[in-house]
Protein backbone atom coordinates (compact mmCIF):
# COMPACT_ATOMS: atom_id res chain seq x y z
CA UNK A 1 0.00 0.00 0.00
CA UNK A 2 2.84 2.37 0.77
CA UNK A 3 4.43 1.71 -2.62
CA UNK A 4 1.13 2.35 -4.36
CA UNK A 5 0.66 5.60 -2.42
CA UNK A 6 4.12 6.70 -3.50
CA UNK A 7 3.24 5.97 -7.14
CA UNK A 8 0.06 8.05 -6.85
CA UNK A 9 1.90 10.90 -5.16
CA UNK A 10 4.51 10.88 -7.93
CA UNK A 11 1.69 11.18 -10.48
CA UNK A 12 0.29 14.29 -8.82
CA UNK A 13 3.69 15.88 -8.36
CA UNK A 14 4.44 15.30 -12.03
CA UNK A 15 1.12 16.83 -13.02
CA UNK A 16 1.88 19.79 -10.78
CA UNK A 17 5.26 20.13 -12.47
CA UNK A 18 3.43 20.38 -15.78
CA UNK A 19 4.68 17.20 -17.42
CA UNK A 20 1.67 15.81 -19.24
CA UNK A 21 0.98 13.13 -21.71
CA UNK A 22 -1.96 13.42 -24.08
CA UNK A 23 -3.83 16.59 -24.98
CA UNK A 24 -7.28 15.81 -26.39
CA UNK A 25 -9.68 17.72 -28.60
CA UNK A 26 -7.84 21.03 -29.08
CA UNK A 27 -4.72 23.10 -28.64
CA UNK A 28 -4.02 24.49 -25.18
CA UNK A 29 -4.57 28.15 -24.55
CA UNK A 30 -5.94 28.57 -21.04
CA UNK A 31 -3.38 29.83 -18.55
CA UNK A 32 -5.65 28.89 -15.65
CA UNK A 33 -4.71 25.22 -16.20
CA UNK A 34 -1.39 25.45 -14.41
CA UNK A 35 -1.20 21.68 -14.17
CA UNK A 36 -1.32 21.24 -17.98
CA UNK A 37 1.41 21.83 -20.53
CA UNK A 38 1.27 24.86 -22.82
CA UNK A 39 3.00 22.84 -25.53
CA UNK A 40 0.60 22.14 -28.41
CA UNK A 41 2.34 18.89 -29.30
CA UNK A 42 1.26 15.49 -28.05
CA UNK A 43 3.76 14.25 -25.49
CA UNK A 44 3.91 11.00 -23.53
CA UNK A 45 4.75 10.88 -19.85
CA UNK A 46 7.12 7.92 -19.65
CA UNK A 47 8.59 7.06 -16.25
CA UNK A 48 11.84 5.25 -17.00
CA UNK A 49 14.20 3.49 -14.64
CA UNK A 50 16.70 1.25 -16.40
CA UNK A 51 16.20 -1.44 -17.48
CA UNK A 52 12.47 -0.68 -17.23
CA UNK A 53 10.67 1.49 -19.79
CA UNK A 54 6.99 2.43 -19.95
CA UNK A 55 5.31 4.59 -22.58
CA UNK A 56 1.94 5.70 -23.92
CA UNK A 57 1.58 5.26 -27.69
CA UNK A 58 -0.93 5.48 -30.51
CA UNK A 59 -2.22 2.57 -32.59
CA UNK A 60 0.22 -0.17 -33.65
CA UNK A 61 2.83 1.17 -31.23
CA UNK A 62 3.24 4.48 -33.06
CA UNK A 63 4.49 7.51 -31.17
CA UNK A 64 1.69 9.19 -29.22
CA UNK A 65 1.98 12.28 -31.42
CA UNK A 66 0.16 10.31 -34.12
CA UNK A 67 -2.95 9.86 -31.99
CA UNK A 68 -4.95 12.38 -33.98
CA UNK A 69 -7.70 13.60 -31.72
CA UNK A 70 -7.61 17.38 -32.06
CA UNK A 71 -10.34 19.13 -34.00
CA UNK A 72 -12.77 16.21 -33.73
CA UNK A 73 -16.26 16.61 -35.09
CA UNK A 74 -18.61 15.77 -32.24
CA UNK A 75 -21.76 16.36 -34.26
CA UNK A 76 -24.00 13.53 -35.47
CA UNK A 77 -26.24 11.02 -33.79
CA UNK A 78 -23.57 8.90 -32.10
CA UNK A 79 -23.37 9.39 -28.33
CA UNK A 80 -19.62 8.67 -28.19
CA UNK A 81 -16.50 8.29 -30.31
CA UNK A 82 -13.57 5.90 -29.90
CA UNK A 83 -9.80 6.35 -30.21
CA UNK A 84 -7.15 3.67 -29.90
CA UNK A 85 -4.00 4.00 -27.81
CA UNK A 86 -1.47 1.60 -26.37
CA UNK A 87 0.81 1.13 -23.40
CA UNK A 88 4.14 -0.38 -24.34
CA UNK A 89 7.50 -0.90 -22.75
CA UNK A 90 10.07 -3.36 -21.53
CA UNK A 91 10.82 -4.96 -18.17
CA UNK A 92 7.62 -3.71 -16.56
CA UNK A 93 5.53 -6.38 -14.87
CA UNK A 94 2.52 -4.31 -13.80
CA UNK A 95 1.22 -0.80 -14.35
CA UNK A 96 -1.88 1.34 -13.93
CA UNK A 97 -3.43 3.82 -16.34
CA UNK A 98 -4.36 7.28 -15.08
CA UNK A 99 -6.62 10.00 -16.46
CA UNK A 100 -6.69 13.66 -15.49
CA UNK A 101 -9.00 16.46 -16.63
CA UNK A 102 -10.76 19.51 -15.21
CA UNK A 103 -14.25 19.90 -13.83
CA UNK A 104 -15.52 22.00 -16.76
CA UNK A 105 -14.77 19.25 -19.28
CA UNK A 106 -18.19 18.19 -20.64
CA UNK A 107 -17.06 14.74 -21.72
CA UNK A 108 -16.85 11.51 -19.74
CA UNK A 109 -14.50 8.65 -20.46
CA UNK A 110 -14.17 4.87 -20.40
CA UNK A 111 -11.22 2.64 -21.27
CA UNK A 112 -11.57 -0.83 -22.77
CA UNK A 113 -8.97 -3.49 -23.44
CA UNK A 114 -8.71 -4.01 -27.18
CA UNK A 115 -7.21 -6.34 -29.77
CA UNK A 116 -5.57 -5.54 -33.10
CA UNK A 117 -6.59 -7.05 -36.42
CA UNK A 118 -5.81 -6.65 -40.13
CA UNK A 119 -9.48 -7.14 -40.92
CA UNK A 120 -12.29 -4.69 -40.27
CA UNK A 121 -15.25 -5.71 -38.14
CA UNK A 122 -18.41 -4.03 -36.91
CA UNK A 123 -17.61 -1.21 -34.50
CA UNK A 124 -13.82 -1.52 -34.93
CA UNK A 125 -11.64 1.58 -34.71
CA UNK A 126 -9.56 2.16 -37.84
CA UNK A 127 -5.96 3.30 -37.47
CA UNK A 128 -3.55 4.18 -40.29
CA UNK A 129 0.13 3.92 -39.38
CA UNK A 130 2.64 6.72 -39.77
CA UNK A 131 4.94 5.04 -42.26
CA UNK A 132 6.31 5.72 -45.76
CA UNK A 133 3.86 3.06 -46.90
CA UNK A 134 0.95 3.42 -44.46
CA UNK A 135 -0.83 0.31 -43.24
CA UNK A 136 -4.33 0.07 -41.83
CA UNK A 137 -5.18 -1.81 -38.65
CA UNK A 138 -8.45 -2.27 -36.81
CA UNK A 139 -9.05 -2.34 -33.06
CA UNK A 140 -12.02 -3.96 -31.38
CA UNK A 141 -13.08 -4.01 -27.73
CA UNK A 142 -12.27 -7.32 -26.04
CA UNK A 143 -15.17 -9.39 -24.77
CA UNK A 144 -15.35 -11.27 -21.46
CA UNK A 145 -18.43 -13.47 -21.08
CA UNK A 146 -20.01 -11.50 -23.95
CA UNK A 147 -19.48 -8.23 -22.06
CA UNK A 148 -17.15 -5.39 -23.08
CA UNK A 149 -13.83 -5.67 -21.24
CA UNK A 150 -13.93 -2.27 -19.55
CA UNK A 151 -11.27 -1.18 -17.04
CA UNK A 152 -12.65 -0.24 -13.65
CA UNK A 153 -11.59 3.27 -12.66
CA UNK A 154 -11.31 4.90 -9.24
CA UNK A 155 -11.75 8.61 -8.57
CA UNK A 156 -8.73 9.62 -6.49
CA UNK A 157 -9.66 12.22 -3.87
CA UNK A 158 -6.99 11.79 -1.19
CA UNK A 159 -3.49 10.38 -1.06
CA UNK A 160 -1.82 9.12 2.12
CA UNK A 161 1.98 8.96 2.08
CA UNK A 162 4.08 8.38 5.20
CA UNK A 163 0.94 8.70 7.36
CA UNK A 164 0.14 12.15 5.96
CA UNK A 165 -3.07 12.55 3.98
CA UNK A 166 -3.55 15.31 1.43
CA UNK A 167 -6.29 16.02 -1.08
CA UNK A 168 -5.56 15.90 -4.79
CA UNK A 169 -6.27 19.63 -4.83
CA UNK A 170 -3.47 20.25 -2.31
CA UNK A 171 -1.05 18.04 -4.22
CA UNK A 172 -1.82 19.91 -7.44
CA UNK A 173 -2.00 23.53 -6.28
CA UNK A 174 -0.33 23.56 -2.87
CA UNK A 175 -1.34 26.69 -0.93
CA UNK A 176 -2.68 28.50 -4.00
CA UNK A 177 -6.35 29.31 -3.38
CA UNK A 178 -7.34 31.33 -6.46
CA UNK A 179 -8.28 28.38 -8.66
CA UNK A 180 -11.61 28.69 -10.46
CA UNK A 181 -14.19 26.09 -9.49
CA UNK A 182 -14.47 24.80 -13.05
CA UNK A 183 -10.69 24.45 -13.33
CA UNK A 184 -10.23 22.01 -10.48
CA UNK A 185 -8.60 18.69 -11.39
CA UNK A 186 -10.24 15.30 -11.54
CA UNK A 187 -7.89 12.32 -11.24
CA UNK A 188 -8.86 8.78 -12.16
CA UNK A 189 -6.82 5.57 -11.97
CA UNK A 190 -7.51 1.99 -12.97
CA UNK A 191 -8.53 -0.05 -9.93
CA UNK A 192 -6.54 -3.14 -10.87
CA UNK A 193 -3.03 -3.38 -12.29
CA UNK A 194 -2.51 -4.18 -15.97
CA UNK A 195 0.02 -6.84 -16.95
CA UNK A 196 3.16 -6.00 -18.90
CA UNK A 197 6.26 -8.20 -19.30
CA UNK A 198 8.91 -8.29 -16.59
CA UNK A 199 11.37 -10.13 -18.87
CA UNK A 200 10.98 -8.34 -22.20
CA UNK A 201 9.00 -6.08 -24.50
CA UNK A 202 5.23 -5.77 -24.55
CA UNK A 203 2.43 -3.71 -26.06
CA UNK A 204 -1.18 -3.64 -24.85
CA UNK A 205 -3.94 -1.93 -26.82
CA UNK A 206 -6.86 0.04 -25.44
CA UNK A 207 -9.83 1.96 -26.76
CA UNK A 208 -10.58 5.30 -25.15
CA UNK A 209 -14.32 5.96 -25.39
CA UNK A 210 -15.32 9.62 -25.14
CA UNK A 211 -18.97 10.18 -24.32
CA UNK A 212 -20.23 13.44 -25.83
CA UNK A 213 -22.98 14.04 -23.24
CA UNK A 214 -25.00 16.10 -25.67
CA UNK A 215 -22.10 18.30 -26.82
CA UNK A 216 -22.63 19.15 -30.51
CA UNK A 217 -19.57 21.24 -31.33
CA UNK A 218 -15.88 21.27 -30.53
CA UNK A 219 -15.23 24.97 -30.13
CA UNK A 220 -13.34 25.26 -26.83
CA UNK A 221 -9.66 25.16 -26.00
CA UNK A 222 -10.21 23.66 -22.57
CA UNK A 223 -11.63 20.21 -23.35
CA UNK A 224 -8.42 18.47 -22.38
CA UNK A 225 -7.64 14.99 -21.13
CA UNK A 226 -4.29 13.67 -19.94
CA UNK A 227 -3.41 9.97 -20.04
CA UNK A 228 -0.50 8.51 -18.10
CA UNK A 229 0.85 5.07 -17.18
CA UNK A 230 2.78 4.33 -14.00
CA UNK A 231 4.51 1.20 -12.78
CA UNK A 232 3.08 -0.44 -9.65
CA UNK A 233 4.15 -3.25 -7.39
CA UNK A 234 1.68 -6.11 -6.96
CA UNK A 235 2.10 -8.28 -3.89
Amino acid sequence: MKAEGTDKRRFFLIMRAVIVCVLLLSAIGASTYAWLSSNKGLVSYAPISSPEALHIGAGHGDNIRYMRVDGLDVSGEATYFDKVFCVYGSGVENYKIQLAYTTNNPFTYSIFRANQSDVSSAGAVEYVTNETTPRTFYYSVNKVNDEDDELAMTHILNITVDEETKTTYELTYGDYDKVQTNAEPIYMQTTSAETGNARGDFVNYYILRVYKNGKTSNDRETDILCIAATTVAVS
